[in-house]
C-alpha cells in the first residue's frame, strides 16, 4: 500500500478512518486517536488522512455523525421489516439500539457516551442527533393513536424509554455489570418491563 492512500478505492480511505478511529476510541478513549497513529494502522501518511478531515475534532465528528446514520438505518429497518405491530415493535426498537451499542461501542461512546462531543456548536451534529430523537417521539405518538400505549406527554415517553435503553448500554459497554448474565435476556427483560408499564390498559 502507498503512503498515500492511493491504493484505496474512491471514499475507500475515508470509511476506513472512520472504522479505525472508532476502534481506537473504543481501546483508549478518543486521547489516543490522532491522524498520525491513524495514517500508521491504516499503512497510510498523516497528510493522506488529513485530505479527509481538516482536524482531529472534525474527524471525531464524522465518527458521531456515522454513528447517528447507522443507528437510524438500524431502527429504520425495524420499522419496516419487524413482524407485528404495536408494543412489540417498540420493544424491538428498544432492543436495537442496545445492541448497536454493543457492536459499535466506539461510535456510541462518541454520540451518547463518556466521550461524547459537545454539540452546542455543530449545528450539522444537533440536528442529526434531534432528528433522531423526534422521530422516537413520533413513534410514541403513533402507537398512542392507535391505542397500544397510554396517552402521555409522548415526549416525556421518550426520553423515559431512551433512558432506560441508554443506562443499559452504558451499563454493558463500560463493563460496569460484573457478573455472569444473559445479555440478551437481561436486554428484553429491561424493554419488556418499560413498555409493559406504558401498555394501554394494563
Amino acid at each position: 500500500m502507498t503512503l498515500d492512500g492511493s491504493s484505496y478505492h474512491h471514499g475507500g480511505l475515508r470509511a476506513a478512518l472512520l472504522s479505525e478511529a472508532a476502534a481506537m476510541i473504543d481501546e483508549g478513549g478518543t486521547s489516543i486517536v490522532t491522524m498520525r497513529a491513524l495514517g500508521r494502522r491504516l499503512g497510510v501518511s498523516r497528510s493522506a488522512a488529513y485530505r479527509h478531515f481538516a482536524d482531529k475534532s472534525a474527524l471525531l465528528v464524522a465518527v458521531a455523525t456515522a454513528g447517528f446514520d447507522h443507528l437510524r438505518n438500524r431502527l429504520d429497518a425495524v420499522g419496516a421489516d419487524a413482524p407485528g405491530a404495536g408494543i412489540d415493535r417498540l420493544r424491538q426498537f428498544g432492543e436495537v439500539y442496545v445492541r448497536f451499542a454493543l457492536e459499535n461501542p466506539g461510535h456510541y461512546r462518541l454520540m451518547y457516551g463518556k466521550e461524547a462531543i459537545s454539540r452546542e456548536d455543530l449545528p450539522e451534529l444537533r440536528q442529526v442527533a434531534n432528528g433522531l430523537f423526534d422521530e422516537l417521539v413520533n413513534v410514541f405518538q403513533s402507537y398512542q393513536q392507535s391505542g397500544a400505549i397510554e396517552r402521555q406527554d409522548p415526549q416525556l415517553q421518550a426520553y423515559v424509554a431512551w433512558g432506560a435503553v441508554h443506562g443499559l448500554a452504558s451499563l454493558l459497554i463500560e463493563g460496569q455489570i460484573l457478573t455472569d448474565v444473559d445479555v440478551d435476556g437481561l436486554i428484553r427483560r429491561t424493554t419488556s418491563t418499560l413498555l409493559d408499564g406504558m401498555r394501554a390498559g394494563r
